[in-house]
Formats: structure tokens, C-alpha cells, sequence
């Protein structure tokens, strides 16, 4: 057993060593990883602003050319085509463009700064390049491209040539970047930029030039084939791995891993991608996580030796103690007849708390029962008195009705017999749909001679509409029976005042009890519906009635509070769920 302690001890520090050193290397391999894209976007935002230089730089150009006056004659041919070549070649030469040149409306080549070379573009038709199409129609064009006759990729800026607001030729900037391709190289840098349709038009590794980082339709393959837009190369797609198939965040191009930034072009529809090995960050967090690993496995090292020495100092504890609970258990021997004479009086003396619990069981049942029996006993007791006089005087209706009510109480009493099992249990008792304005202007009839005796005046303030609730029809007449009682016996002998109102809201049903009493002390609020509390002068009451009204409102699902009304006396108010 021991051993298998030890073993599953060991288990469990090799697995918190390990799940440490795994999260070191995870929050390493984060913040290297965070560390590695702050760098890239810094060195992205610092090409993108080159590449935004070079392609601004000559873009006026071609607005400035079109508005030389020489421009349309040389067009017209009423000027030498050869001075104005000769005039765009020192203006190309002062701006450092890779080429500037002019086509008449049906594309092709009259002027050219390269006039003088064997790459001249003089007598070239370019009418199916995009940059001249778009400039004829929408005055001017921007385009990369391959050049079609140097087979040098760059970025063609043309601008339309008008007389009388028609565009009668248009206006060329080329302008290269292999000078700037060159210095990325030369810094290390692994830089790509993406046109609109993901195909990569620049970049620092020439094999990954014109290929595609997004599907590539067969149309578009065609539309570029005709436009010559990359000479003869076609774009396919580049194959990389990422989590979403998108060139972006961690791929795998080449069997290398690279943390990929991005950057929008701002004024064009292209962007800049700056690739980063993620190699340095794994290797960086490895370093880490082997570093967590060696101090935490020191520190289990150190754990255990000091677990070893403290195991000692507990062995020679436990030996000390074992010899001192030998001396106790010697004492221990001796009390031992002295308890079991204890516990054999205790076990007398717990007999005679059980019978004494059983008498007192048996006063409390028989208390709550004379409580709750005498509210209709004595009801009975006035009808009989009642229904004497009557039949001395030969009324025999009203004997007729007074015998009802007698037979009413007979029949309450005896559901109120039963019904003390609520202290113990939920009764059994048909639930159904009760209108309590009835049972309350029922109880008022039973309880008009009880009032006339005690002086006391009771206001009934029914509601406008039915008050529905659930329940037992005898519940909800012991409830208000013992509203009034109590309210009864709150208000002084004379002038006595009783208000009972009723009302409903879309969910709930309200009774109040009002009388013109004393009203509540504060310090028995609390205690008002607790069992066999009393205000009252011994004999006079057992403290049943309220808890009775409690248990009853709870079970029906409802709520009963007590407060002080506000020109004196007490308030008691019954809420009940509403019944459709």
C-alpha cells in the first residue's frame, strides 16, 4: 500500500512538472510569437512606405506630359515625333523612370524616352494593354504588369491626351522595382506583395513571383493570357498549409513554418505580405520550458529532501506519542468502570426525558385540538341558544336556518379535526376553484352574533370582480375564521372596528384584515406565526391560530404578513396565487 502511495506521489509531481514546463513553453511561445508580429508590422509599415514612395513619386508624369503643347501636334504629326522623344527622354532621365512614352488613339508608340535603344518602344502597338484601354475611356490607368517588349515586370501610370475633350492618345510612366526588390534581398527579408486577385506580383524570393495565394478561375487565367498583363507566365496557385486555407497568421510554405503580416496598400488594392521565420520563437520558447523544467524538477529535488528530513522528525514524534497513549490507555482502564456506571444512569435518565417529550407531545396535540374546536363549539353553542329562543316564539324558518348553521359547524368541526395534521403533514383535500368574497361573507354570517355580543363593527370591502384561488374550501374558512378571531380580540371592548378588503392584480389575489387596535410591538413581529406563541394571559389562548393561518397560505402557495396599519391597529394581509 505504501508503495503504491509513493509511486502514485511521484506520478502526480511528474505530471505537475510537466503540465508547468508545457505552459512556460506555451506563454513563451506566445509573447515571442506577439514579440515576432510587432517586429513585422514595424518592418512592414516601413516597406509599405517605400513601395507608396516609389509608386507616387512619378505618377504626375504622365498629367504633366499630357498638357505640354508639343503633345497633341506630335500626335497630329504636325511636330517631330523625334524632338518630343528626345524631350521625354531628359525627363525621364531627371526623374530616374524606367520608361516614358506616348501612343496615339489606336495604341501605338510615337515617342519614347528609350527612343535610342534597342528596346525602343517607338512603332510598338500596345492598344491591348489595359493601362491604354482604361486611360482612353476613363482618362487615366493604373496597372502592374510585365512589360511586353523588355519582359521586366512594373507599374504603368498613363494618362489621356485631349483635343476638344477627346481623348486623341495617352500618356506612359513605367516605373521598375528591382533596384528595391534588390535591397530587401540583400537586408534578408522574405516579402511579398499581392495584387487584387492574390497573385503575387512582387517578391524578394523570385520563384514564389506570379504565383497565386487564392484559387484561380480558368477565366481569369484566359483574361490574363490575352491582356499579356505578366508576359507568358500563367499564375497558379502557391502551395502553403494553414489553419483556415488563408495566407495569413502561421503557414507552412516550403516545408518551413512563417508567421505571416499583412498590410493594405493604401490608393491601390494591393498588399503587403511580411514573412517571418517561426523557428526562432519555438526555439526561444523550448529554451524556456527547459528552463521551467530544470528548477522545477530542483525544486521537487529540494521538496523531497525536506519532505525525507520532516518524514524523520514525524517517525520519531509518532514513537513518542505511541509511548504516551500506552501510558493513557493505562489510566484509561480505570474510567472505564466509572463510565459504564455513567452511561447506565444516562441511559435511565434518557428514558425518563422520552416519557416526559411523550406527555408533553400528547399537551401540545391536545391543546392545539381545543384550540381549533373551540371557535365552532362555541359558534354552536350561540345557535342553540338561538334557536331556543326561536322556538318559543314559533319562528320555524329561522329554527330551520339555525339548525343549518349548527350542522355546518358539525361538519367544519369535524374537518377541522383532521386537519391538524398540518403541523405534520399535507392533508389529503380536494383542491378546487373557490370565490373567496363568498367564504368571507359565509364566515361574517357565522360571526354576526359573536360581533353584536362584543360591540364590534366589521366592514366587508369586497372587490368589483370574483377572487379565485385553489384550494379546500374549509381551509380558507378556518383562515379568515381565525383573522377575525384575532382581529376580534385586538380591538378594545368598545367601539370596536373591523376592515376586511379584497382585491386582485393579473397574477395575485389580496386579503387585508384591518382592525383599530394596539397594533403589533415591534420586537414580536417576527415571532407572530411561530407555534404556541402568545400575547395572551394564560387559558386564554395556546398560540395555534396564526401558525394554523400560516401553514395554510403556504400551502396554498401563498404568503401572509403582519404590520401596523398606519392610523393604528393591525394589518394582516393574505396573498394568494389567482386562479383562472
Amino acid at each position: 500500500m505504501v508503495i503504491k502511495v509513493r509511486s502514485f506521489l511521484i506520478f502526480c509531481i511528474l505530471a505537475v512538472i510537466g503540465l508547468v514546463s508545457f505552459s512556460a513553453y506555451q506563454i513563451a511561445l506566445t509573447r515571442f510569437n506577439k514579440a515576432s508580429v510587432i517586429t513585422s508590422l514595424e518592418r512592414l509599415s516601413l516597406y509599405r512606405a517605400t513601395l507608396r514612395s516609389s509608386l507616387q513619386r512619378l505618377s504626375h508624369l504622365p498629367d504633366t506630359v499630357s498638357i505640354h503643347p508639343d503633345a497633341i501636334t506630335v500626335i497630329n504629326g504636325t511636330s517631330s515625333r523625334q524632338a518630343f522623344s528626345e524631350y521625354l527622354f531628359q525627363v525621364n532621365e531627371f526623374s530616374q523612370g524606367a520608361a516614358l512614352y506616348v501612343l496615339d488613339n489606336q495604341g501605338t508608340t510615337i515617342a519614347s524616352s528609350n527612343y535610342k535603344t534597342q528596346e525602343s518602344f517607338v512603332g510598338n502597338n500596345y492598344a491591348f494593354r489595359p493601362y491604354f484601354t482604361s486611360a482612353m475611356d476613363n482618362e487615366q490607368g493604373r496597372i502592374f504588369a510585365v512589360g511586353a517588349t523588355t519582359g521586366r515586370p512594373g507599374f504603368f501610370v498613363s494618362k489621356a491626351i485631349k483635343q476638344n475633350d477627346k481623348p486623341i492618345g495617352v500618356v506612359v510612366i513605367k516605373t521598375e522595382f528591382e533596384e528595391l526588390l534588390n535591397d530587401w534581398r540583400n537586408a534578408g527579408e522574405n516579402v511579398l506583395i499581392s495584387d487584387q486577385d492574390g497573385v503575387v506580383i512582387l517578391s524578394t524570393d523570385p520563384q514564389l513571383t506570379y504565383s497565386a495565394i487564392t484559387n484561380i478561375s480558368p477565366a481569369y487565367s484566359a483574361k490574363l493570357v490575352k491582356s499579356r498583363k505578366f508576359g507568358n507566365a500563367v499564375p497558379s496557385k502557391l502551395e502553403f498549409i494553414s489553419d483556415n486555407n488563408k495566407f495569413e497568421d502561421i503557414i507552412i510554405l516550403r516545408d518551413i513554418e512563417y508567421n505571416v503580416s499583412s498590410l493594405k496598400l493604401p490608393n491601390t488594392n494591393w498588399k503587403m505580405h511580411y514573412l517571418i521565420p517561426y523557428a526562432p520563437a519555438k526555439t526561444a520558447a523550448w529554451v524556456v520550458g527547459g528552463l521551467m523544467l530544470l528548477l522545477c524538477a530542483l525544486f521537487a529535488i529540494a521538496a523531497l529532501f525536506i519532505r525525507g528530513r520532516a518524514h524523520q522528525k514525524t517517525l520519531k514524534a509518532q514513537a513518542a506519542e505511541a509511548e504516551r497513549i500506552r501510558q493513557i490507555n493505562k489510566r484509561l482502564k480505570s474510567e472505564v468502570k466509572v463510565r459504564r456506571k455513567a452511561e447506565t444512569k444516562l441511559r435511565e435518565t434518557q428514558a425518563e426525558l422520552i416519557q416526559s417529550s411523550r406527555l408533553a407531545a400528547l399537551g401540545t396535540m391536545s391543546a392545539a385540538i381545543v384550540h381549533e374546536v373551540n371557535q365552532p363549539v362555541s359558534a354552536i353553542r350561540t345557535f342553540s341558544s338561538s334557536g331556543k329562543l326561536l322556538t318559543t316564539k314559533g319562528r320555524k324558518e329561522d329554527v330551520l336556518n339555525v339548525f343549518e348553521q349548527i350542522s355546518s359547524m358539525t361538519e367544519r368541526l369535524g374537518a377541522i379535526t383532521s386537519d391538524l395534521l398540518v403541523f405534520s403533514r399535507k392533508p389529503v383535500t380536494k383542491v378546487k376553484t373557490i370565490d373567496l368574497n363568498i367564504v368571507i361573507n359565509s364566515i361574517l354570517k357565522q360571526y354576526s352574533l359573536l360581533l353584536k355580543e362584543s360591540n364590534t363593527q366589521i366592514k366587508f370591502i369586497p372587490s368589483k370582480e370574483k377572487i379565485l384561488v385553489r384550494g379546500s374550501n374549509v381551509r380558507f374558512e378556518q383562515l379568515i375564521s381565525n383573522l377575525i378571531k384575532n382581529a376580534m380580540q385586538a380591538c378594545p371592548q368598545k367601539n370596536g372596528k373591523i376592515i376586511i378588503q379584497t382585491r386582485h392584480t393579473k397574477t395575485s389575489i389580496f386579503v387585508e384584515v384591518t382592525d383599530n387596535g394596539k397594533g403589533i410591538p415591534e420586537p414580536i413581529k417576527d415571532q407572530l406565526f411561530d407555534p404556541f406563541f402568545t400575547t395572551k394571559k394564560v387559558g386564554k389562548g395556546v398560540g395555534l391560530g396564526l401558525a394554523l393561518c400560516y401553514a395554510i397560505v403556504d400551502e396554498a402557495g401563498g404568503k401572509i404578513t403582519a404590520d401596523n396599519a398606519k392610523n393604528g391597529g393591525a394589518v394582516f394581509t393574505v396573498k394568494l396565487p389567482k386562479a383562472s
